[in-house]
């Protein structure tokens, strides 16, 4: 098989990019390791096991998308109280000025994972390959490139003139052997950029109705008993309610106590800060992204206690010698980690392409 551009990940970037080019009339083909796509995008019931949020006045290139796209979006709910769990056996301490939220955080109705869905449906079936891994990347000297993909032990050899990675950095060095190998410096700032958000842990429950907003609080709360942290509002925008908060554990420690335990202790905790309405969710959701091989390696296991500086370093820069290019959010200059940043990431690739 022979392509002119060979995207390896079908996340928000790499499915970007393939839109771009099918607008364009180019040929492509989309790799993906997953048995679907979206990647670190993910919603399960409407609720955001990924992502939720972006910020019109930040970052106006997936702004304008979701509006190309004209899919429906509102605000995420921020009226009434805060909480603040500060000590075992105490009533949660209540702030009246609410959860303040600047600038104003939005969400996508139906989830973000309308997003990739709808990137995805505007592009040919056949550009687009699941569950197929890439294990090896070969450069020959007419320019081409030979991609190995393994799909169930059965391997096929694609070959293409660019090969985009829109794949987390660490990821990529981890799991594709490169001929040429990647400069020593290359694959020491890859092997040390953390995957955003990869260590994470992120727990939903849902309820019937926000029966939090008659009491006049907001749903966000922050703790320090845990196993939640960081708690906010997860209600659809038809109106179901539902909480999500961030578990504030390590991923080891996560592994130890295992999913049910967690998913007990939220509960109870939810209970604690929210009252006993709060203690009979309709359902529950765990997803431990530091669990998930196609976006985790045992490094990201310990999460950064700031947001990483992202991008690329020059060395990579000039691998587009060989015609390989790095996309992801975590290749973006400026908007690293946030859906920008693999928007920015892909628009820097695409501006530097051959498309005449």
């Amino acid at each position: 098989m022979k392509t002119d551009y060979l995207i390896i990940g079908a996340g928000l970037s790499g499915l970007y990019l393939a839109y771009q080019l099918e607008k364009m009339g180019k040929k492509y083909q989309v790799i993906e390791s997953r048995k679907r796509i979206g990647g670190r995008i993910l919603s399960l019931d409407n609720m955001d096991m990924g992502p939720s949020w972006f910020w019109p006045q930040m970052h106006p290139r997936i702004t304008q998308l979701i509006d190309d796209l004209e899919l429906p979006i509102f605000p995420q709910y921020s009226q009434g109280a805060y909480l603040l769990e500060n000590q075992p056996n105490s009533a949660p301490i209540r702030y009246e000025s609410g959860f303040e939220q600047s600038p104003v955080s939005m969400r996508i109705a139906g989830g973000m994972q309308s997003l990739v869905e709808t990137l995805f449906n505007l592009l040919p079936a056949n550009r687009i390959r699941l569950d197929n891994t890439v294990t090896h990347v070969n450069y020959k000297q007419n320019g081409y490139s030979d991609i190995t993909v393994d799909q169930n032990n059965k391997k096929q050899i694609i070959e293409t003139k660019h090969v985009i990675f829109a794949m987390p950095l660490r990821l990529l060095s981890e799991r594709i052997t490169f001929n040429p190998s990647l400069p020593t410096d290359v694959k020491k700032h890859f092997a040390s950029t953390p995957t955003w958000m990869a260590g994470q842990a992120k727990f939903f429950a849902e309820y019937d109705t926000p029966f939090w907003r008659k009491n006049g609080l907001s749903g966000s709360a922050s703790s320090h008993v845990g196993p939640l942290i960081e708690i906010h509002d997860a209600s659809t925008f038809e109106g179901s309610g539902a909480l999500f908060g961030f578990v504030g554990v390590d991923a080891l420690t996560r592994i130890k106590a295992g999913e049910a335990r967690i998913k007990q202790a939220a509960i109870e905790q939810l209970s604690r800060i929210f009252g006993e309405q709060a203690t009979f969710p309709t359902d529950v959701k765990l997803l431990d992204w530091s669990q998930e091989a196609n976006t985790a390696t045992q490094a990201d296991y310990q999460t950064p206690r700031n947001h990483p500086s992202y991008g690329l370093p020059t060395a990579a820069k000039e691998l587009r010698q060989l015609h390989w290019h790095f996309a992801g959010t975590e290749a973006a200059e400026e908007n690293g980690g946030y859906l920008e940043g693999a928007l920015e990431a892909a628009d820097a690739v695409i501006n530097i392409l051959d498309l005449d």
